[in-house]
């Protein structure tokens, strides 16, 4: 996998794209499912407290009127009476009855037992006809115990308090019993409907299940729960429990309270949320693939083009529309390529004039060794027969052709004046001294690199066209500097320079002109070696003579040939 994303920057493109669209979109999704779970638990939890609280209060509230109702009835004259000769108004005990009763009625019935359990009075419409064993249950309980005794009677709670003499003699009971559906009335409205309530006395028998069916396999996990250690809050199964003890009774509340989210219904949202995130993978997927094509195909394609330039194919371009940053880099491969193929053209152009140059160069050399061998010859015919003149013509001449076939291309100026002034020797000899010739050049330049035998052309030039038919020619060479080069300037007095010659001279693109060859090949070579900035440029006046330079760079001899080095 990491082998493949490296290798493709499309590849890489995707899987940030896909990172980036999908990870976030699943840490959300997660987060906010767990958040919600947080807090519809936390909420829940909040509501089952103040549920539980409420229901405590209620179970308070029954115990205070039980023992208002049972103390007052038991301290009532009116029942002692009753109970101690057996009879009695009823219908005056029944006014205390109800009187103490008052709101117990709701979901409660007070009844009056004799000493031997048989009921005497009720606040129901029907009294009981079975007599309450008094030697077990909630009347042995109230006779043991001072004060109101609280019992499990298997279908609610029964409260009962002995009704005693001055002397302390038992002479009957009187209970309060509140059945299941008087704990739902009492409890009714202070908890969820989804709920469920139990009321456990102090040995842990059911004293009221708001769901009797399922109140005792409640009750039997809570005591497992509890026999393993753990309390009673806290979850089971699909249940969450609270539990608070009744301070008052001993008794203890337990409230069962649903998970807001059962397992079925987590399974649900898994299964939804999974095929969700699959979907989402899916469209991430495919939007981060059309992305990574889109953003990457220039670059392929720029990637393929530049393989096809590297191969040779100069023609290669690139079709775009795009404005943005792979546009304009599109747009740039194209000139480059152009830009590219330009160049090589145009040094496939150069090349080809070299080649031509050297090529006429070599035409008018006629065999130099041989003329250099045979020129020597003349030298010593020369002294032999006393002709100084032959022997000073072939000495120069001689010098001149070795450096002609010498192979350094570049050379000092000093060196290039010394030929030109062995040339200028013969010449005068031809010319029987029919013109005058100066050297002005400051010794700061005497080291500068020219290409040999640049300034021949030029001398000769003024020579043969400039100052051939006058007896008082003048001819002078001089240096000078401008802008980083080096200028040579050949000045005559001449006739001067046609004008055809010199406008070709100055122009871009200098042709060869009959009787020019020497400065036309000058020039090429200038050009070839230094670019078209630099080569021979004249000037001319008709009758008044001409100025001929060179322009080159200006480069000195311990530079040695590194272009561009300024002098």
């Amino acid at each position: 996998m990491r082998t493949w994303v490296r290798r493709s920057f499309r590849n890489r493109i995707f899987v940030m794209m896909l990172l980036a669209a999908f990870v976030p979109l699943l840490v959300c999704g997660v987060l906010m499912l767990r958040f919600q779970m947080v807090r519809s638990e936390g909420s829940l939890a909040a509501e089952a407290v103040e549920q539980l609280a409420a229901l405590e209060g209620a179970l308070s509230e029954l115990q205070g009127r039980c023992e208002r109702a049972v103390g007052e009835l038991c301290s009532s004259t009116v029942v002692r009476s009753a109970l101690r000769r057996g009879g009695s108004d009823s219908r005056t005990l029944y006014q205390a009855l109800f009187q103490a009763a008052g709101p117990l009625r709701e979901y409660a019935q007070l009844e009056v037992y004799d000493s031997a359990g048989q009921p005497c009075y009720t606040t129901s419409r029907i009294l009981p006809e079975e007599a309450v064993d008094t030697g077990w249950g909630i009347l042995y309980a109230a006779r043991e115990e001072e004060g109101m005794a609280l019992r499990a009677n298997g279908d609610g709670l029964a409260c009962a308090q002995a009704v005693r003499s001055r002397e302390g003699a038992v002479l009957g009971y009187v209970a309060v019993t509140v059945s299941q559906s008087g704990f739902d009335r009492l409890f009714s409205g202070l908890y969820g409907a989804s709920c469920e309530v139990i009321l456990l006395d102090g040995s842990w028998r059911t004293v009221y299940g708001s769901q009797p069916s399922q109140a005792q396999p409640t009750v039997e996990s809570l005591r497992r729960q509890l026999l393993a250690g753990e309390g009673l809050a806290g979850w089971s199964g699909e249940y969450r429990f609270f539990a608070a003890a009744h301070a008052g009774t001993g008794f203890s509340l337990v409230l069962q309270q649903p998970k807001p989210f059962t397992s079925l219904v987590l399974r649900s949202f898994y299964l939804v949320g999974a095929l969700a995130g699959a979907l989402c993978l899916l469209l991430c997927m495919w939007c981060a693939w059309i992305l990574s094509r889109y953003l990457s195909r220039p670059v392929h394609q720029l990637d393929e083009a530049m393989g096809a330039v590297e191969r040779g194919r100069l023609d290669v371009r690139l079709e775009t529309e795009r404005d943005d940053e792979l546009g304009r880099l599109s747009s740039r491969f194209n000139r480059m390529a152009e830009e590219y193929r330009l160049n090589l053209e145009r040094s496939v152009q150069r090349e080809r004039e070299l080649n031509n140059v050297r090529l006429r160069m070599l035409q008018a050399q006629l065999n130099p060794h041989f003329l250099y061998n045979t020129l020597d010859a003349m030298k010593w015919l020369g002294v032999a027969h006393r002709a100084p003149q032959v022997a000073a013509l072939a000495t120069d001449l001689a010098t001149i052709l070795r450096a002609s076939i010498s192979g350094d291309e570049m050379v000092t100026l000093e060196r290039e004046l010394e030929l030109i002034d062995r040339y200028v020797n013969i010449q005068l000899i031809r010319f029987e001294d029919r013109f005058a010739f100066e050297i002005d050049v400051a010794e700061r330049f005497q080291s500068c690199l020219v290409p040999k035998l640049a300034l021949q052309p030029l001398v000769e030039n003024a020579i043969i066209h400039g100052v051939a038919d006058r007896d008082d020619g003048y001819i002078k060479l001089q240096a000078g500097e401008e802008g980083g080069d080096l200028l040579l300037y050949v000045s005559d007095n001449g006739c001067g320079i046609p004008a055809e010659v010199l406008a070709q001279l100055n122009s871009e693109e200098k042709r060869i002109q009959d009787g020019h060859l020497g400065l036309f090949n000058t020039n090429s070579i200038i050009r070839i070696y230094f670019g078209q900035g630099y080569g021979v440029f004249a000037r001319s006046s008709p009758g008044e003579g001409s100025l001929v330079w060179l322009r080159l760079p200006l480069r000195r001899e311990e530079e040695g040939n590194a272009e561009g080095s300024d002098c």
